[in-house]
């Protein structure tokens, strides 16, 4: 058995036993991170690590840092307010000098964003006594990546790790999956805002099995591909307070929520299927009922059971022990902290 495996069987622990676990299940083990893991056993440190606390306590000095810069992060749909505007005003200057400043003011602000969200980030994987929870924020940011170089994503990823990832991390994972795909960041990011009916683009529809459920051998077909991306058409980002025109018929499948937007007038109606069974459900339901089939499928449990033990175990998992963490997450209906 390995250090771990055995310091884990063990009432008590070494400091060389306590060291190597606390290392392994932390972003780097500290004397006292070391001290409590021997006093509390390393049965109840894990139990306790995978249902923490609502709100870590930080130290004095890194809470007020973090404090200070969730102050300067405006809610999102009032910073892309004001973005639109800045664009809007850039446009419309003549002066190609005063144009040019204005733009690289924006893209200075922009820098600004992603930074204090980077620094806001590695100050609670220092500090935080949620070790294992900030892994699992990292992984799941890792595995359902955006690019924040890509138009103002920049402005975006701070409030995607704090309201799609961070609240997620070791919940259900089909919340999880649900709460990623309707970000405004992934959306923007994987150009779902120009999917419709009339024009359907594929690209969140292929990453969405591709990277974030089945994985690229997960046995879907180019047609599920296509199925999906129709059953995504509509779902978007809307910076318009108030509800577009459309026909009456269609209001009732209007859903806005920040800056997220269903909008029914933009999405295909017509009868899908995917991975060879019919959708029942219409309008942004349907996306939710892909969703739950994606979440709950044998291969995505499989998928992700083997990148989970990849990233806390190791570079080539055995087949027993993913069979095991796959049999588990199926049990537990995607249960993270129990998987």
């Amino acid at each position: 058995a390995s250090p771990p495996e055995q310091a884990a069987k063990s009432s008590t622990l070494s400091d060389s036993e306590a060291y190597v676990l606390a290392n392994r299940i932390s972003w780097g083990a500290t004397p006292a991170l070391v001290r409590h893991l021997q006093q509390t056993g390393y049965k109840k440190y894990l139990s306790e690590a995978l249902h923490p606390a609502p709100l870590a306590v930080l130290p004095p000095e890194v809470a007020a840092q973090s404090a200070t810069i969730a102050a300067n992060r405006k809610p999102l749909p009032e910073v892309m307010q004001e973005l639109e505007q800045r664009r809007r005003v850039i446009d419309a200057k003549t002066d190609p000098d005063e144009r040019k400043a204005a733009q690289q003011a924006l893209q200075v602000d922009l820098n600004r964003m992603a930074r204090e969200s980077a620094t806001s980030h590695v100050l609670r994987a220092l500090y935080s006594p949620s070790q294992v929870s900030e892994e699992m924020v990292w992984f799941w940011l890792n595995h359902f990546n955006v690019f924040q170089g890509k138009a103002n994503i920049r402005a975006l990823v701070g409030d995607y790790e704090e309201s799609a990832i961070r609240p997620n991390a070791l919940g259900k994972f089909r919340d999880l999956l649900g709460a990623v795909t309707k970000h405004p960041a992934m959306l923007r990011y994987l150009d779902n805002e120009q999917n419709t009916a009339r024009r359907t683009n594929e690209n969140l529809a292929r990453e969405l099995m591709e990277l974030h459920t089945l994985g690229v051998d997960g046995g879907y077909t180019q047609h599920d591909v296509q199925e999906l991306a129709r059953v995504l058409t509509g779902v978007g980002i809307s910076r318009n307070p108030d509800m577009p025109g459309m026909r009456r018929e269609l209001k009732n499948f209007y859903v806005r929520s920040g800056l997220f937007e269903f909008h029914p007038a933009r999405h295909d109606f017509g009868t899908k299927e995917l991975l060879g069974k019919p959708l029942n459900n219409k309008g942004l339901d349907e996306l939710e009922e892909a969703l739950d089939r994606l979440a709950s499928h044998p291969t995505t449990a499989r998928f992700i059971s083997k990148k989970l033990a990849t990233w806390w175990l190791s570079d080539e998992p055995s087949k027993a022990l993913v069979n095991a963490i796959t049999d588990e997450f199926l049990r537990s209906s995607g249960d993270i902290a129990k998987t």
